[in-house]
């Protein structure tokens, strides 16, 4: 009955009862962004400037965006190298074709880096997937196939996340409500709803909502939800917030007290001139003159700093990209590099056990569309079927060539591990491996054939 009534629903456009009756996290991520967004962090909301008697001096309230560079770590480890899609199935060559140059049309490297900067920072974003055909394409010009494009969707992009799951825990329908600014600067209020077989997009004007409706050829929702109940700073915020406090305060101790004050005791008989590079204060027999300088452990807030700072990386697993910890890089061997950052690493594989799950439904869902935006491709639809595509993660961290091939060498005798032919492909400075065999060949025949 609640399914028939959210139908009902959607066919009488009560766009504020559909709302009702699906999930929106809106207030979670919000505070989320709250704390990734330095501009809002409460230190922000202190006055700039503060009346010490008659004066207004600066009170520096400085606001430090750890947060932003912790998931900066994170997604650099998971996503910064391009994931590679490997084809783990038999026969199945034109589908991953298609897969492949739908990957690459759509960008889908940088717009993994773009979701999981998202998912990471507010909690929740959706990637959503539509039909496309180049616009200069007809109906019969079979010669080029119909593709498809995608969609990050955050509330970072000024759009809200609406889903819908029935009672055995299915995804059954979602949404995004965003704004559309039209000719006369005036922003009319959208509500797309997506089901398994409607598509519905609202539009209201003047206080009414309309709506337009076409099926979804796709069958299925075109879009994986990434959501979590905790952003990625979350168990650290507290720590940030306290380092702000004492970055902040010993830039206001630096401007009250970082330069020497002269205390004169006695009779004053003659102030030095500011120009003078020699000053010498004349004062009456029995005056005093001495620098103040503040009577405060300085030390201690250093090492609160320190402490706080090495507590924030190592809850959050974040490597120390500071210039006194890189410096030792350069003379660094590669395994020690990797153990250096083997804690980052270590949370980038836990952070793939959810990751690759949703991955694999993303997959599901291209594979889907791209079978239904061709139908009478019938060979496209039986591979696709059959096709089986593993994602494979890389580290950022520089690859380590020399070590393992020292291995292969100790391990052979010396032997050659690696054909010439292979060599000549792998090289970086040529574009094409192959043609640049064939070249070599050529110019060297003689060579090449003994």
């Amino acid at each position: 009955m609640e399914e028939k009534d959210f139908s009902q629903l959607l066919q009488g456009a009560d766009v504020d009862k559909v709302k009702a009756q699906m999930t929106n996290n809106a207030e979670r991520v919000i505070k989320a962004l709250s704390f990734y967004n330095a501009n809002e962090h409460t230190i922000s909301k202190e006055p700039k400037t503060k009346k010490v008697g008659t004066e207004d001096v600066n009170n520096w309230p400085l606001s430090l965006p750890i947060q932003k560079k912790i998931v900066q770590s994170t997604v650099a480890f998971l996503v910064g190298k391009p994931i590679r899609l490997v084809q783990e199935s038999e026969n199945t060559e034109k589908a991953f074709q298609f897969v492949s140059d739908a990957w690459k049309e759509m960008r889908m490297n940088s717009k993994l880096l773009n979701l999981m900067t998202k998912y990471y920072s507010e909690t929740e974003a959706v990637i959503m997937f539509v039909p496309y055909r180049d616009s200069g394409a007809t109906n019969d010009d079979l010669t080029i196939p119909n593709t498809i494009r995608c969609k990050v969707v955050s509330k970072s992009d000024n759009e809200d996340i609406f889903y819908r799951f029935d009672e055995y825990g299915t995804l059954n329908a979602w949404a995004r409500g965003y704004l559309v600014k039209t000719g006369g600067n005036k922003n009319v209020e959208h509500f797309d709803v997506e089901t398994k077989t409607v598509i519905y997009k609202f539009k209201k004007i003047d206080g009414k909502w309309e709506v337009e409706t076409k099926p979804n050829i796709a069958g299925k929702l075109s879009m994986v939800l990434f959501t979590q109940d905790y952003w990625d700073s979350y168990d650290v915020d507290p720590l940030i917030e306290r380092r702000e406090v004492l970055t902040s305060g010993k830039a206001k101790n630096n401007d009250a007290t970082g330069n020497p004050i002269l205390k004169l005791t006695g009779k004053v008989e003659n102030l030095p001139e500011v120009a003078k590079s020699v000053k010498v204060v004349q004062m009456e027999v029995g005056g005093e003159a001495e620098y103040l300088y503040p009577q405060m452990s300085v030390d201690l807030i250093k090492e609160e700093r320190e402490d706080l700072k090495e507590l924030i990386n190592y809850f959050t697993d974040t490597p120390d990209f500071s210039m006194d910890s890189m410096k030792t890089i350069g003379t660094t061997s590669g395994k020690a590099i990797e153990l250096m950052f083997f804690p980052a690493i270590l949370k980038s594989i836990r952070n793939r056990i959810t990751i690759e799950e949703l991955f694999d439904r993303m997959m599901e869902v291209i594979k889907n569309l791209l079978v239904k935006v061709n139908p009478n491709d019938t060979v496209l639809k039986t591979e696709m079927a059959s096709l089986k595509i593993k994602f494979e993660f890389t580290s950022p961290l520089p690859e380590n060539e020399a070590d393992l091939i020292d291995m292969l060498n100790a391990a052979t005798g010396g032997k050659a591990t690696l054909s010439q032919e292979e060599a000549a492909g792998m090289n970086p400075l040529t574009k094409d491996g192959k043609s640049n065999w064939e070249k070599l060949k050529a110019e060297n025949i003689s060579t090449f054939d003994e």
